[in-house]
Formats: structure tokens, C-alpha cells, sequence
């Protein structure tokens, strides 16, 4: 992704550096010559909050996502994922939180039934620029209660840039693979990508809306299916404090 931006000279070890970045973005791609294809079109409305506590470096992350089957009309996941985050460092955080998520039924290889996940998830975040464009990269390690009271475990890493454009737009590019951490039994590597393309405007110094494209790609469990679901996303992300301190 960062070899799309053009620059008058590749700085020592940049090539490095754009050649991992294509190959995280796209190593998520490889499945089993025999998995069916499943096409689908959704539609999903995300919140993200990080709101200050005062003088304190810690904040309360605040998330809900509805994602919906046929981009409106039944449903795909519900999730609710409170935590606290904690500023270490202008450009490092670190997040401890829950996850609920539900899953339902959707698609032509649909799930069984549908059941609810718990989660607990401990984040990394560190941001950085290369000229204009600012980069974010996320760690993620998620403990996971499944169906049946399976317990997994899954590592997840996102990297995002951010480009300017004119007055409060900017455009977004970012990818994120999912890999369960072994010795859990998994058919694939990754169990799921997703890469997206959004246009965003800040509203406000607090607030900013991002619409755009998805591809969420999933491997399902039993190793024979891998879902190719196209998203159009809406997102609302604020930084408003819930109280300042003096």
C-alpha cells in the first residue's frame, strides 16, 4: 500500500518495508484449491469512541457495530466491545476491554444456528507519518469463548494510512489479517482478511464520519467454504471527552 504514494527517492529500507506491507496485505489470500466461493453483500454502521477521563491518560473505548446480511435486510454480527485504553506515549497506546458478539445465520453455507461469543482482547497501537500520510499500526491478541464453551485464541494485526486531501477530507486505506494461534486446529493459516478503501471528513477537533468499501474475506471451520463478502461501511468516530479535569 505505501509503494501507491509516489515519492522523488525510496529512503534506505523503505522497499523492505512496502514489500512486507503487500505481503501482509494480501497473505490472507491463500485457501484450499477446493473451497467453494460464497458471495455476499453487506452492510455495516460502526461507533468508535475514545473519551478522555480527565487529566488522566487513560480513556474509555466505547464500540458497536451493527452488520447486516443483504447489505440491510437480516442479520450478520452485532458487537458491543467496551475498554480502557491507556496513553503511554504521544504516538504508543495500549487497550484492555470485552467483546460480546453475536453471530447469526447469513449466506448460502450458513452457520448451524446462531450463538453469541465472549470476548477479552488486549490492543497495541503505534502511529507514525511518512510525509503527509499518517500510519497506524494494531497488535491485537483476542481470548475467545466460542459455541459449546470452546476457548480460542486468535492474533489479529491491522496496519491503516491516512492521506490528506482537500480541507477536512482524507482518504483511508487499511488491511487487517486474523490468525488463530496455535495449537488450535484451524483449516487455514488466516481465518480471515479484510482490506478497505473509505473517504472520511472531520466534522469537528473531536469528531469525524468515514464511508466506504470492504472486502471481508472469511475461511469457515470446516474448511471447505471461504465467504467473499463486499461491505459498504459507515463510521462515526468521536474523541469528545466525558469530563475534562482542571
Amino acid at each position: 500500500m505505501l509503494s501507491l504514494f509516489r515519492k522523488p527517492s525510496p529512503a534506505p529500507g523503505s522497499c523492505g518495508r512496502a514489500a512486507l506491507f503487500r505481503a501482509l496485505a494480501f497473505a490472507g489470500l491463500a485457501v484450499p484449491a477446493s473451497a467453494q466461493t460464497d458471495a455476499n453483500f453487506h452492510g455495516w454502521l460502526q461507533y468508535f469512541g475514545s473519551h478522555g477521563l480527565g487529566r488522566s491518560k487513560a480513556a474509555a473505548h466505547l464500540e458497536a457495530q451493527v452488520r447486516r446480511h443483504d447489505l440491510v435486510r437480516s442479520w450478520q454480527n452485532v458487537l458491543l466491545r467496551p475498554a480502557i485504553q491507556w496513553r503511554l506515549h504521544p504516538r504508543f497506546d495500549v487497550t484492555a476491554g470485552y467483546g460480546f458478539i453475536s453471530h447469526h445465520r447469513y449466506g448460502d453455507y450458513p452457520i448451524r444456528r446462531a450463538w453469541n461469543e465472549h470476548r477479552i482482547f488486549q490492543d497495541a497501537r503505534l502511529h507514525h507519518e511518512a510525509g503527509a500520510v499518517r500510519l497506524l499500526h494494531r497488535f491485537r491478541f483476542e481470548n475467545r469463548w466460542l459455541e459449546n464453551r470452546q476457548f480460542e485464541n486468535r492474533f489479529r494485526y491491522m496496519a491503516r494510512a491516512t492521506v490528506p486531501l482537500r480541507g477536512p477530507y482524507y482518504l483511508a486505506l487499511w488491511n487487517e489479517i486474523f490468525a488463530p494461534v496455535k495449537p488450535e486446529k484451524f483449516p487455514a493459516t488466516f481465518d480471515q482478511n479484510r482490506a478497505s478503501v473509505a473517504l472520511g471528513k472531520r466534522l469537528s477537533d473531536h469528531v469525524r464520519v468515514e464511508a466506504g468499501y470492504m472486502l471481508q474475506t472469511v475461511w469457515q471451520r470446516n474448511g471447505r467454504v471461504r465467504e467473499d463478502n463486499h461491505t459498504l461501511v459507515f463510521s462515526i468516530s468521536s474523541t469528545l471527552p466525558f469530563f475534562t479535569g482542571r
